[in-house]
């Protein structure tokens, strides 16, 4: 019963993020993107507010993903920095989607092993981000409203 309700949770998440079909082009000359947004672990309940979300296209097939302040539990004692990167994406003129797959995140400068990032899936639109992986065998899921400048 427990896995049931942790995949409705999950699939209502995720279809807050679904992309529509007539989607606003993004910024086509944009190397970067920057959103504010609820982050929440699924399994545990917990949700973390105003997460700064920050996406730096590295190259033409990678970018880097990075969180600032980020809590996962409400007993965890401080916030970390933390990125992802490596991660592959793809762009055309409606959406930038990203994945990736066993990606060792780091924070201050140092690998966690431990939180291996996998099932990393996501996308940029005109107006959000939203992203969905897990870090060790904990789902998270990721929804932001992009910074205009």
């Amino acid at each position: 019963m427990k896995k049931i309700f942790l995949f409705v949770l999950l699939a209502g998440m995720l279809s807050a993020c679904h992309i529509a079909s007539e989607e606003p082009e993004i910024k086509e000359n944009e190397s970067s993107y920057e959103a504010y947004g609820l982050l929440t672990i699924p399994s545990s309940g917990f949700t973390k507010e105003d997460v700064h979300t920050k996406i730096v296209l590295v190259n033409d097939e990678l970018l880097d993903i990075y969180m600032f302040d980020v809590k996962f539990a409400a007993l965890m004692p401080v916030t970390i920095d933390m990125v992802i990167s490596g991660v592959g994406y793809t762009k055309n003129a409606n959406v930038i989607r990203f994945y990736g797959d066993s990606i060792v995140p780091t924070a201050g400068n140092k690998p966690y092993d431990k939180y291996i990032v996998t099932d990393l899936e996501g996308y940029i639109s005109a107006d959000s981000l939203c992203l969905s992986n897990n870090y060790g065998d904990t789902p998270s899921v990721y929804a932001g409203k992009l910074i205009s400048e």
